[in-house]
C-alpha cells in the first residue's frame, strides 16, 4: 500500500534541492582562481516548486494514481549567479563571501526539511498511538 503525503514528497524535494545547490557552491569554491570561471547557483527552490506546480495543474490531472509532484522532482536549473563583487581580471565571478553565505542557506534550507520531515513523521506515529 502506498501512502502518497505531500508534505513528506515537499520535505524530500527540499532537501534534495539543497544537497544540488550544495554541490553547485562547492563547485564554485573549487573554481575561485580558475580564470574565465562564472559563478553559478540554483533557480531557488520557491521558484522551482511553483513552476514544477503550475506544469502540473495545466497539464496533469490532480487525481490519486496519476503523476504524483514528486516524480518528475524539483531540481532547479542552474544559473549563472549573479555577483556581488566585480570581476576579477582574469575573469572569473566567484565571490568566496558570497558563495560561504550561500553555502549557510543551503544549511538552514536542508535543515528546514529535516524538521518537516520528521516533525510530519512524528504526527503520524502519534496518529497510529506511537509516540516516539
Amino acid at each position: 500500500m502506498k501512502i502518497d503525503i505531500g508534505i513528506l514528497q515537499m520535505s524530500q524535494d527540499l532537501a534534495a534541492h539543497a544537497s544540488s545547490r550544495q554541490a553547485v557552491i562547492a563547485q564554485n569554491i573549487a573554481n575561485a582562481d580558475t580564470p574565465g570561471y562564472k559563478a553559478r547557483d540554483m533557480v531557488s527552490f520557491a521558484d522551482s516548486f511553483r513552476e514544477t506546480a503550475n506544469m502540473r495543474t495545466s497539464s496533469q490531472p490532480l487525481r490519486a494514481g496519476h503523476i504524483a509532484f514528486g516524480a518528475g522532482g524539483v531540481g532547479g536549473d542552474i544559473i549563472e549567479s549573479a555577483a556581488f563583487g566585480a570581476e576579477s581580471p582574469n575573469g572569473n565571478t566567484v565571490s568566496l563571501e558570497d558563495q560561504l553565505v550561500r553555502a549557510a542557506d543551503v544549511k538552514a534550507q536542508h535543515d528546514l526539511a529535516l524538521g518537516i520531515y520528521t516533525q510530519s513523521i512524528d504526527i503520524l506515529r502519534s496518529g497510529m498511538g506511537r509516540i516516539r
